[in-house]
């Protein structure tokens, strides 16, 4: 059962943001084939409640996707999968330096 984290600005609309979860929820699907119960979180937050390097309000700020999946998997289905999760990222938050955690339990 994959859970992730998407914490970004605020911002994008409603459905930027449907069509954002369901590519997620796809790529991740893709990659871990398990019984349906994948989770995505989208956690947006205003400028000034985000800090990067001590400044509060820092612009632009850089979106963190974190990933809580089963260990092991196909290398190759990874790396298929944080391309698509990439995309769909920069095409609903057009923001630099996208960061993403992938914690294998």
């Amino acid at each position: 059962m994959p859970i992730a984290y998407l914490d970004v600005p605020t911002g994008a609309d409603l459905g930027k943001k449907k069509e954002l979860v369901k590519t997620l929820y796809e790529a991740l699907h893709e990659a871990y084939p398990f019984p349906d119960d994948t989770r995505i979180f989208l956690r947006e937050w205003p400028l000034d409640s985000m800090s990067q390097n001590g400044v509060l309000g820092w612009e632009p700020p850089r979106p963190v996707f974190i990933m809580h999946v089963p260990q092991g998997g196909n290398v190759d289905a990874k790396r298929k999968m944080l391309k698509k999760i990439n995309a769909a990222v920069a095409d609903a938050y057009p923001l630099p330096e996208f960061i993403t955690f992938l914690h294998e339990h």
